[in-house]
């Protein structure tokens, strides 16, 4: 099968991704793509191509993407977000510009955009310095992250036609949309085939078409009724920074030999990029710190702010009550790194 897509950039690299996917897709074979971590650990998960056409005729459904359609790829293929996309193109038979991901994936942009996927940071930045070009889209779709109140506000002051999307690697991107702006829909709603329940007051996703066992998520939602929903939060101590899915353990093991006092990674709110990074130290001085780079931090896993508490609450098993630590800081008392 033919796919019309055009490369908007000269990057052999992201040409090869694209030809091995377009070559898998015509052999019918597997693809694999690894979790972001949201429901647990970092999974490899296994699709075949009926499973990707499946997810990509419900999207398409839901979007009205046809054949006359150009849409905007500045996701990393490697992402579920962005293989799905290259699955609609093909499946929708519409045109697919792909681009090296970047946070301004509009600026040199020329040619007229229907469609685009995004994250958050992208989002804001697009808002920032390009909004003119964002303003002629007709469909965006933003995914990987929560949109705060600043972001939202933003589109709705631009009349932007956003689409927030619920959705994980398990689930091949989306499975419910709420739009966002120019008027924003509290609710998210399913899309065809797929049902909700809860356990435990978080999300369980029904999607015999894609996962013959129910999906059980570690959202915390408000069930409205089978096919519609709110997000209400994480169980989870999992942190989305600019679209990135950091996760405290696993930085609090890397560090655990380099800083001295006990710690523990947590995360505040910010306009850019959804959420930081932070670190909350025991004791009256902050210590030295490592070079977080140097021990192989990626850029959005290095935390941006510290406080300090003079001791830590615990637990008769010595184990830090991050919860009760956290609700006795204000604003004042953290501060940049």
């Amino acid at each position: 099968m033919q796919a019309k897509w055009f490369f908007f950039d000269p990057d052999q690299a992201l040409k090869e991704s694209a030809a091995l996917f377009l070559k898998n897709w015509n052999a019918n074979a597997t693809f694999q793509i690894k979790s972001s971590g949201t429901t647990g650990l970092p999974e490899l998960h296994v699709f075949d191509k009926k499973q990707l056409t499946h997810s990509a005729q419900a999207s398409i459904g839901a979007f009205g993407l046809h054949k006359d359609v150009r849409a905007l790829l500045c996701l990393p293929i490697s992402s579920v977000g962005g293989l799905m996309l290259m699955a609609r193109s093909i499946v929708g038979n519409f045109e697919l510009q792909l681009q090296v991901p970047s946070a301004r994936p509009l600026q040199n942009l020329s040619q007229q955009i229907d469609f685009v996927a995004l994250v958050p940071t992208q989002l804001q930045q697009s808002i920032e310095f390009d909004l003119e070009k964002l303003k002629k889209i007709d469909q965006i779709l933003i995914g990987g992250g929560q949109i705060n109140g600043e972001l939202l506000a933003a589109c709705q002051r631009a009349q932007l036609q956003v689409w927030h999307s619920y959705g994980m690697t398990e689930t091949l991107s989306h499975v419910a949309l709420r739009k966002v702006s120019p008027t924003e829909e509290p609710h998210f709603s399913a899309l065809p085939g797929i049902q909700f329940s809860s356990k435990n007051d978080c999300l369980v996703i029904h999607y015999p078409q894609l996962q013959k066992e129910p999906i059980v998520t570690k959202d915390l939602v408000e069930l409205l009724d089978p096919t519609t929903f709110t997000w209400l939060g994480r169980a989870d101590n999992a942190i989305n920074t600019g679209g990135f899915k950091v996760l405290p353990e696993i930085l609090e093991q890397q560090l655990q030999n380099y800083i001295e006092p006990a710690f523990f990674i947590t995360s505040l709110p910010d306009a850019k990029w959804g959420q930081i990074v932070t670190i909350v130290i025991e004791g009256n001085e902050v210590p030295v710190l490592p070079d977080f780079q140097q021990l192989g931090f990626k850029l959005a896993e290095i935390p941006r702010k510290c406080a300090l508490v003079t001791r830590f609450e615990r637990t008769e098993t010595q184990k830090i009550k991050r919860k009760e630590v956290l609700q006795t800081l204000a604003d004042a008392d953290w501060r940049p790194l």
